[in-house]
């Protein structure tokens, strides 16, 4: 590499916690397809800017499933499993999702909103319960999600602390020795093996159980696929939210006028969750994918065999897309946020994940009108070598 041009480290840390990394914005402008240096040392390209990062994600010469082949780049210390829908091409890819499409149509979330109104009401009985200052990650950003996706699926209450632990080893590009991301995954794939087991003999009302059971021209899905997805829905149902429920409420009680309107307007909502989703996008990539052969994108040749990491988050702040992309804008028009991607892989449970927040962010600030932070924004510490940023703690108070 030249010296105008050296290869970047990945991921970029942040230097201030409460926004991303300016070096993002520097790279969209000058260097839009940058090689880096992933975390496990191996190579691969980063793409900044929104357009360009939607081609990756809609054009299946990107492939994910090349990224399990022995000599592809590593993300992560854990080899991916190939029977994990993100892991998957079409037509695979095609077939496992739509067997698991039908429970997250908006239809079928508008059903759930009541049970979910109960779990959120329920958590914020406990957080009102407890000691303040509350950890908000803790006491509200993962027991929501992770109540309702293991509901969903069919997971005992009594099971699904253990999840916290695997899912925070799972997503772990640094932080966490190998053999202890690759036991992770060993675990949670072993658990959910086992639980697809009782679900066949004694099948329940819930979302696993039917998959056990529904079949297709090709047949049912096999026992691995069943675990891949019953693991992928889970650490993608819960692990996102926690993340973004902290980093919005930082940006409401930045922006206490566009949150009284909210206040005032509860239709706003839907409106404020879009915005939201762009503004405070964790940022990372959690799948990224592999050139199937020489691809031309913007300046840039990517090379057949190429790992290509799209960045979400920097595409959700392009200049040349949204306007002013640094402020939050209730009543902002225009192009879509790509939080839940673009394409083939578009989050399934997208329509599920807009519903929590709509219903959490509304309740919590219902329930605690004088919620604050309470420690210093700027000492509050971010996980940078997390396949999703995040924050450590978020201390909160009311009253």
């Amino acid at each position: 590499m030249s010296e105008e041009h050296p290869t970047i480290a990945y991921p970029v840390v942040r230097t201030d916690p409460t926004r991303p990394p300016e070096e993002y914005a520097r790279l969209r402008r000058e260097q839009p397809v940058c090689p880096i240096t992933l975390a496990t040392g191996d190579p691969a390209y980063l793409v900044t800017r929104y357009d360009d990062v939607r081609t990756v994600l809609a054009d299946r010469r990107f492939s994910r499933a090349l990224m399990l082949e022995p000599d592809a780049p590593r993300f992560q210390a854990a080899a991916p499993s190939p029977d994990v829908i993100l892991n998957m091409d079409p037509p695979r890819h095609t077939r496992v999702r739509k067997f698991a499409s039908q429970a997250f149509t908006p239809r079928r979330v508008d059903e759930l909103r009541p049970r979910m109104e109960v779990i959120v009401g329920e958590v914020l009985d406990e957080m009102a319960a407890g000691p303040r200052p509350a950890d908000l990650n803790e006491a509200f950003g993962r027991p929501i999600p992770l109540r309702i996706v293991c509901e969903m699926l069919g997971v005992p209450l009594e099971d699904q602390e253990q999840f916290v632990g695997w899912t925070e080893r799972m997503m772990s590009l640094r932080d966490h020795p190998p053999e202890e991301v690759r036991r992770a995954y060993m675990d949670m794939r072993a658990y959910f093996s086992d639980l697809v087991d009782r679900k066949r003999a004694d099948p329940q009302d819930d979302l696993l159980s039917a998959l056990t059971t529904l079949t297709d021209h090709e047949g049912p899905l096999t026992q691995a696929e069943l675990v891949g997805m019953g693991t992928a829905l889970l650490v993608a149902g819960h692990d996102t939210s926690i993340t973004v429920f902290a980093s919005s409420v930082l940006t409401l009680l930045r922006h206490p006028e566009q949150l009284a309107e909210l206040r005032k307007d509860p239709s706003l909502w839907p409106a404020a969750v879009e915005e939201l989703l762009r503004l405070d996008n964790p940022g990372g990539v959690i799948s990224p994918r592999r050139a199937s052969t020489d691809i031309r994108l913007g300046d840039t040749v990517i090379p057949a065999g190429a790992a290509v990491m799209q960045h979400i988050g920097s595409a959700c702040r392009d200049e040349s897309v949204f306007q002013d992309p640094e402020r939050f804008d209730l009543h902002r028009t225009g192009s879509t946020q790509l939080f839940f991607g673009h394409g083939p892989h578009y989050c399934i449970g997208a329509p599920l994940a807009r519903a929590e927040m709509e219903i959490g962010l509304r309740m919590l600030f219902e329930r605690f009108p004088g919620l604050r932070l309470a420690v210093d924004p700027r000492s509050l510490k971010w996980r940078d070598f997390a396949a999703l940023g995040g924050y450590t703690e978020f201390p909160v108070t009311w009253g």
